[in-house]
């Protein structure tokens, strides 16, 4: 029997400060951009220590005095964003959830789940400290849960047991809560340990706890379930250690105490810079990590992939899917990668930030963010492209109380039920920055979406409100996200906090509880599935015609006829018959006469076939694209 859902939200209430950094001029901007800091690690939380401070005169940034005290809010906020050819709805419901300590993740975070074969139910986690709390010895991971979809949540219950963090939620194929975080439950090291739900919604957890393979404990966990509860291995767990080698591991599991499998070891950084998903099939398990640029050198800066077929048992050998090129921009990953998979493709987006080989990286210069997938045209390490830059969402620099952010962050991946929409959240530092101690720009979270597979993303999106003026940080998405007849959806936890920055790491510009909010954003079917119905009159049969023009340069129409609504896909290949683009991937279109309108911006001249199946029909036409 699932616990009656009870709301219960709590307000605090605290002045802030806020300084308007909107008169930085250029020359300010290029000298915050020269700042260097290296990567420091306190405790289980990363920060940026500064190696160079360029010193910014902020005369100029004009305090605003007697402010009214500002709120968190408590209840449900609804924004309707418009942007040519987007009309996004965004609805902001309070968790419950609120902590003093506010620096969530030291990468992207995992903090929600959607149940695909439940979709009203969800699931979220939080890292909780209470306001007096400021020493952070009463730290534990809290779960709350959403039977109707997001319109309510309750707080169940806390997974484990205090001074336990960084949690990561997954669920099993009967749609029970799986979560991860590190702790020392039943004593010391602290490490890796799972709490498994009995129902869900229900907060009965069953300890799930690995060994560690040394004296170190293995901490900071990331976590994906396999397809069924039925097979033998349950879920696959990734970590690393607080400790001086730096690599992390993998390990699978069978849901019963201490029936661990092997570990494996592979050359990856620290603290979450690693991410686990599972293809539709469940077949296939995918590890997105950033390399350790320690014991690796040869690969500073760089992402990998690898991939089990079984599991989690073996592992394929690491794929260089991104490699910084110190010779041009020098742009690098650093902390954000997030993975997912359309179908049985990998979905993997990370930023890429400016870094030096002496372990320094520029948080205030121009960085970007990227999108990989073995679908791309090209090959590795050079096939990922620019999902988001700054001519997307402007240049702010970032400054201040420095979580390891730059310009562009952490970003965050889901994709739809029927893996046509793929959803892609990051942070954004705004012009807006407060703080007494330490002056820190407000952040913001922005998001594209692609109907391609990720060869093209829309125009960007802002998703946050801005009155009053919060701090908007450690966005997640869920995996899987549900869908109606009109629209797509994408689910996501973020924390809200009055004063920008972590207060972990900026504890001079005073304390206050963040809060977290769950954040629904409805879009229209038509803005991401590029199908036009041109022709209501029903057909005698199925159809593939020509595309035209033809040749063409950069897109084409693909028009074709249905006698009834089907269930279509649509896919491009090159003339050596492997897929460049997948169109659409087994979408229902009504009857009569679409067109669907190609974009071949990404690939090079050439001849492409493009392929229709149709319910039994399938058919196959030429195309020539001529740059």
């Amino acid at each position: 029997m699932l616990k009656k859902i009870l709301l219960s939200a709590f307000v605090f209430v605290l002045a802030v400060n806020i300084a308007s950094s909107q008169t930085l001029t250029q020359a300010q901007k290029n000298l915050l951009g020269r700042s260097v800091y290296s990567v420091k690690i306190i405790g289980d939380a990363i920060g940026g220590e500064k190696v160079i401070d360029m010193k910014v005169d902020k005369s100029r940034m004009t305090n605003i005095p007697n402010l009214p005290s500002v709120s968190i809010i408590n209840g449900v906020i609804t924004k309707v964003v418009n942007a040519p050819d987007l009309a996004w709805t965004i609805t902001y419901t309070p968790t419950g959830g609120q902590t003093i300590y506010d620096l969530q993740s030291n990468g992207v975070p995992q903090q929600i789940w959607q149940d695909p074969n439940t979709t009203n139910n969800i699931h979220s986690v939080l890292m909780v400290c209470d306001y007096g709390d400021e020493g952070f010895t009463q730290r534990i991971s809290k779960y709350f849960f959403s039977a109707d979809g997001g319109t309510t949540w309750a707080f169940i219950g806390n997974a484990g047991v205090v001074s336990n963090g960084y949690c990561a939620i997954t669920g099993t194929s009967e749609g029970n809560a799986l979560i991860a975080n590190h702790g020392a439950n039943g004593g010391a090291p602290t490490r890796t340990q799972y709490y498994y739900d009995a129902a869900p919604g229900l907060g009965s957890f069953t300890l799930l706890d690995p060994p560690s393979p040394g004296s170190v404990g293995y901490i900071w966990p990331r976590l994906e379930a396999t397809n069924s509860i039925s097979n033998t291995v349950k879920f696959v767990g990734a970590s690393s250690p607080n400790g001086p080698d730096s690599a992390f591991h993998i390990y699978s599991n069978s849901l019963e105490t201490n029936n661990f499998g092997p570990w494996t070891f592979f050359l990856g950084d620290q603290a979450e810079t690693y991410s686990v998903a599972k293809s539709a099939s469940g077949a296939k398990i995918g590890l997105l990590y950033k390399a350790n640029d320690v014991l690796d050198p040869n690969s500073y800066g760089d992402a990998f992939f690898i991939e089990s077929t079984n599991d989690g048992m073996t592992w394929s050998t690491p794929l260089k899917i991104f490699h910084a090129n110190f010779n041009t921009d020098s742009l690098g990953c650093l902390r954000g990668l997030n993975l997912i998979y359309k179908g049985e493709d990998p979905k993997a987006v990370f930023e890429t930030v400016k870094i030096t080989r002496e372990g320094s990286y520029f948080p205030g210069l121009p960085a970007k963010i990227r999108f990989w997938s073995t679908t791309l045209p090209g090959s590795d390490p050079d096939r990922s492209i620019v999902l988001a830059d700054t001519s997307d969402v402007g240049y702010h620099p970032n400054f201040g109380t420095n979580d390891v952010y730059s310009t562009l962050a952490r970003p965050t991946i889901g994709r739809s039920a029927d893996g046509v929409a793929l959803f892609c959240a990051f942070q954004v530092p705004s012009d807006l920055a407060g703080g007494s101690a330490d002056t820190t720009p407000y952040r913001d979270y922005w998001a594209k979406v692609s109907g391609d597979g990720g060869s093209t993303w829309s125009t960007a999106i802002k998703l946050n409100y801005e009155t009053p003026r919060f701090d908007w940080t450690y966005g997640a998405v869920s995996k899987i996200n549900h869908q109606d007849a009109q629209y797509y959806y994408f689910n996501m936890t973020i924390l809200v906090d009055t004063i920008p920055g972590s207060f972990v790491q900026g504890a001079g510009n005073g304390k206050s509880l963040a809060q977290q909010f769950y954040m629904k954003v409805q879009i229209p079917k038509n803005e991401i599935i590029s199908v036009k119905n041109v022709s209501t009159e029903i057909p005698n049969a199925y159809s593939l015609l020509q595309n035209y023009p033809n040749p063409f340069n950069p897109s084409t129409t693909i028009r074709f006829e249905l006698p009834k609504a089907t269930n279509v896909t649509l896919k491009i290949y090159n003339i050596n018959g492997q897929e460049v683009a997948s169109l659409i991937n087994n979408t229902l279109i009504n009857a009569g006469t679409s067109e669907y309108t190609f974009d071949a911006s990404n690939l090079s001249t050439g001849i492409y076939f493009y392929s229709i199946q149709a319910g039994n029909f399938k058919d196959t036409k030429k195309m020539v694209l001529i740059k």
